[in-house]
Order: structure tokens, then sequence, then C-alpha cells
């Protein structure tokens, strides 16, 4: 005798089966589904929410750009007349300047990195055309 069972065979099985034991099967696979769904959906919310809360504080950094070409002719003044600088080196206020512009554009390419699929910047309307 053969042990080995065919495909065949085995689905003539699945109609013997007690159909309690199907509705439990399909109940499971409901429930795992629905719990799948609800986790998947509280991460998508959560994606976009942190994207959008990003994109809104994205003009707020690129502020540090400007205030990173403030900083050179700073570190300029410093290297000219120390004592202006209160004792800091000039070169603390160069590596400040490469922080902030390293930051704001760090931060604005995590953002477009970050951007959830088939998504657009919500600000961009408020940005300035020439700038793009």
């Amino acid at each position: 005798m053969n042990e080995n069972q065919s495909l065949a065979s085995a689905g003539r099985q699945l109609d013997k089966q007690n159909p309690l034991s199907r509705m439990l099967r399909y109940i499971a696979r409901v429930v795992t589904t629905l719990a799948i769904g609800l986790v998947l959906g509280v991460f998508y919310c959560a994606w976009h929410l942190a994207f959008f809360l990003l994109c809104m504080f994205r003009p707020v950094i690129n502020v540090l750009m400007l205030g990173g070409v403030i900083m050179l002719p700073i570190s300029f003044a410093a290297f000219v007349k120390p004592e202006a600088a209160n004792g800091m080196p000039f070169w603390v206020f160069l590596l400040m300047a490469a922080g902030f512009i390293a930051f704001a554009l760090g931060y604005s390419k995590f953002i477009d990195r970050f951007t959830p699929p088939s998504e657009t910047d919500p600000f961009e309307r408020y940005r300035r055309r020439d700038w793009q």
C-alpha cells in the first residue's frame, strides 16, 4: 500500500473535514487579516503625519543655511581680531557654519527620502517658484 498521498486525494479529504473546523479556520484568517490591516493602517497614518510635520518644519530648518552663510564673515572677524570672539577660536565659527549648512541640506534630503509613496510636499505651494 502506498503511504504517500497525491494532491488530488488530499483535496478530497478537505471535503470530509468538519464544517466547524473550516469555519474556525475562516474566522482565524479574518481576524489575522483585520489585525494586519489595522497595524498597516496605523503605520501609514503615522508615516504620513510624520512626513507632514517634517515638511512643515522644512522652511524653519532652511533658515540654518542663512545662519551658516552669516557665520563665515563672523569667522573671518574672529580670525582678524580674536578678542572680539570672547576667547573662541575662529575655527569654531567655521565648524558651526559647516554644521548649519550640512544639517539644513541633510534635513531636506532626508525628507525627500522619507516621502511616502505617491505623496508630494504639502507645503510646496508656500515656497517661491524660483528657488526650486
